[in-house]
């Protein structure tokens, strides 16, 4: 086996070196990636000692700093010795190499004491395990025999077969999918196990096929995970190929499993094992999630910051990978075409995003996920309007935000996740993961379990029906499951009109006698006025107001901002007066408000109350029926609403004012009569558009 062997060969090396001869601008690039030899030279290492005791808040220890390390000579010094022969760099990632191997471990002694068993690998250490395999790999030829095999040997015992150990391997595994199912499986056995294929020269080819069986077998079950319900855990993808626990760990850890799999199909071919088990959708999914917007001029994609991910994040590993692996599609090659490259791309030639072709014009403008999300938007041109909504699970780095919403409008978020911050302060416990830092319900100031964040969630929200057409979206987020410690009834009916109107009615029904609390975070500037707001960020305005009831208390609390928790910002809680069993909440939030003139009209009827919407040409009349509310059992929920004879859960009734036309949004009904005529009959309730023009 030829070295350097693991991300591009010698020959690579040598076609570089030639290109740079003339191309002023490609040498410019590699000037400045080797521009910190001298200094990186010099740098003193990371002692043990170090490692271990410089961050005792983390259960990493410092061991983050070790892996950055390695990872930047290796980047820095590996370069200007692969390309220019410069031994003094290849000396210096010897005597690294030597320095890390004389470690006792490469991950925080933490672990070591943990019970019932000790752990002997964590993301840090096969981090560090991976960073170690390519700086063998570039300088192999640098090496004596002796000290080829003496510090593969080492790499092996200490980082990847500690980690495989730990992870795979039958006779020492101590991990299952259900209980380490999310990011850290994929990223420290596809890490370990690349690793190991820079330096399986010294392995037994019998022993060699063994480990990467293990290895393959226990990314697809990865891939493939349905879930666990005694443990409260959903599947890792969804039947579209979304990763639950966000984007940014999609991209980590689906980022990592993909670079295994393109270093595995290097050396033995198509990898059936793995490919077979790839989620359908994948890279659609990840796109779908996306906002795409103009930032400093340019083409930039947004991704919803649910759970864990921070605004501005990219998924350029996921889009690398995808493409190199060839699951790409047209839609993640735009994604990819606005992301550079590195040079250690550049050199193997295989990777240029800015020469590829992709557009998004064939994905849909809605999305709706089996895992909890609903995605709507005006189009996939840059800046336009998106309203998200997440209804699901609770689980790590999926967080206590069932119900919650996010709007973004001409470019920039208006009403907003709060983020997250590091892992290592105790906000992101206490304010990030939980309902607080969203827009959601809560009841009487309590929120949602935090156990569930641990636990999991064992009674989840979901997206319990949506509808949608044209002009029109209906989406109802059943909130009741991580709520029923104070509820048995929590539905947050979403209709959202013209891309611009969003009405939400909330269905709750308490254990005891409460009042309701609605928490909503914005971005920008807001300004009370009784049951009205008015928000602004830049050119985006909207204005929020409350209907029902006709007396709610708005007042400021305090969050943080994303990643800087120890700065506060305030967000606002509409919170009923009347402690009650029984709440309506009719809450309206409009954008560009400035610019229209929309009428809003309250409508009261024998058991049933609603929202008319007056605009221009439409107007649409939403009505709840409070005979479906769940009270009746053996009589059903029959009632008269605006002249229909209806046993419908909600009526959303839209008409046209020039062309004379009529149509009923029937949600979760099975007739709608009107003057003896039948518009529509079943024995089971169903969501359906009805014309009822005469």
């Amino acid at each position: 086996m030829q070295h350097p062997n693991l991300f591009f060969s010698k020959h690579d090396a040598e076609i570089f070196y030639k290109k740079i001869k003339t191309d002023n601008k490609l040498r410019q690039r590699y000037e400045q990636e080797v521009s910190s030899v001298e200094e990186c030279l010099k740098e003193e290492f990371i002692t043990e000692k170090q490692a271990n005791g410089r961050n005792t808040i983390s259960q990493h220890a410092d061991f983050g700093s070790l892996n950055k390390q390695a990872n930047k000579l290796c980047s820095v010094l590996g370069t200007k010795y692969i390309i220019e022969g410069d031994i003094r760099c290849a000396q210096r990632l010897k005597e690294l190499l030597l320095h890390l191997v004389s470690f006792e471990r490469w991950y925080g002694v933490d672990y070591t004491k943990r019970i019932p068993v000790p752990w002997h690998s964590d993301l840090c250490s096969t981090s560090t395990t991976l960073a170690l395999a390519k700086i063998y790999d570039l300088i192999f030829d640098y090496l004596t025999p002796d000290e080829q095999k003496t510090i593969a040997d080492e790499i092996l015992k200490k980082g990847v077969y500690a980690a495989l150990g730990d992870w795979v391997m039958p006779k020492t595994r101590i991990h299952a999918i259900d209980s380490m199912g999310h990011n850290w499986w994929s990223v420290c056995i596809s890490e370990a196990a690349s690793a190991f294929l820079a330096l399986s020269d010294f392995v037994e080819e019998n022993k060699k096929m063994q480990v990467l069986t293990y290895v393959d077998n226990a990314l697809a079950d990865y891939l493939t995970y349905p879930g666990n319900r005694l443990y409260n855990k959903f599947g890792n993808f969804d039947d579209q190929g979304l990763f639950y626990e966000s984007i940014n760990y999609n991209n980590y850890g689906t980022g990592s499993l993909l670079q295994y799999l393109w270093c595995n199909e290097r050396y033995f071919g198509r990898n059936e094992t793995i490919r077979k088990a790839l989620p359908k959708g994948l890279c659609d999914a990840a796109i779908k999630f996306s906002y795409p917007c103009t930032r400093d001029g340019k083409l930039f994609y947004e991704f919803l910051n649910f759970g864990d991910h921070s605004p501005g994040t990219e998924i350029d590993y996921l889009a690398k990978t995808s493409i190199l692996t060839g699951i790409d599609s047209s839609a993640m090659r735009a994604c990819a075409s606005i992301y550079g490259n590195s040079l250690w791309d550049e050199i193997r030639g295989e990777y240029r995003p800015q020469e590829l072709k992709g557009n998004t014009d064939y994905l849909p403008k809605n999305a709706f996920y089996s895992s909890g999300y609903a995605i709507s938007r005006s189009s996939w041109e840059s800046d336009a309007t998106l309203l998200a909504i997440k209804s699901g699970y609770c689980w790590n780095h999926s967080h206590n935000d069932s119900g919650s919403f996010i709007i973004f409008h001409k470019g920039k978020p208006i009403f907003i996740d709060s983020g997250r911050c590091d892992y290592d302060s105790p906000f992101y416990h206490a304010y990030y993961c939980q309902d607080s830092a969203h827009s959601v319900l809560r009841i009487g100031t309590q929120g949602r379990r935090d156990e569930e964040l641990y636990r999991g969630t064992r009674f989840p929200g979901s997206l319990s029906d949506h509808f949608e057409s044209k002009d029109f979206l209906f989406v109802q987020a059943d909130s009741t499951g991580p709520m029923a410690h104070l509820c048995s009834r929590m539905y947050r009916n979403f209709l959202w009109f013209d891309n611009r109107i969003l009405v939400i009615f909330d269905d709750i029904y308490c254990h005891d006698k409460n009042t309701v609390e609605f928490t909503l975070h914005s971005e920008g500037k807001y300004k009370i006025c009784n049951n009205k707001v008015d928000f602004s960020n830049g050119e985006c305005c909207a204005q929020l107001i409350s209907h029902e009831p006709e007396s709610v208390t708005v007042r400021e609390q305090i969050g943080h901002l994303d990643h800087k928790e120890n700065e506060n910002k305030p967000y606002l809680e509409l919170s009923t007066v009347e402690k009650k069993r029984t709440h309506l909440l009719i809450n309206t939030i409009e954008l560009d408000n400035d610019k229209h003139s929309t009428e809003y009209t309250k409508l009261n009827s024998a058991n049933a109350s609603g929202l008319r919407i007056t605009e221009k040409e439409n107007e649409h009349e939403i009505w709840f029926n409070h005979m479906a509310d769940g009270h009746v059992m053996h009589d059903n929920s029959n009632n008269v609403i605006e002249g229909f004879d209806t046993d419908a859960y909600m009526l959303v009734i839209t008409r046209n004012k020039s062309q004379n036309t009529e149509q009923v949004l029937m949600i979760c009904g099975s007739y709608l009569r009107r003057n003896g005529k039948v518009y529509t009959s079943d024995f089971v309730k169903k969501t359906q558009k009805i014309i009822t023009s005469d």
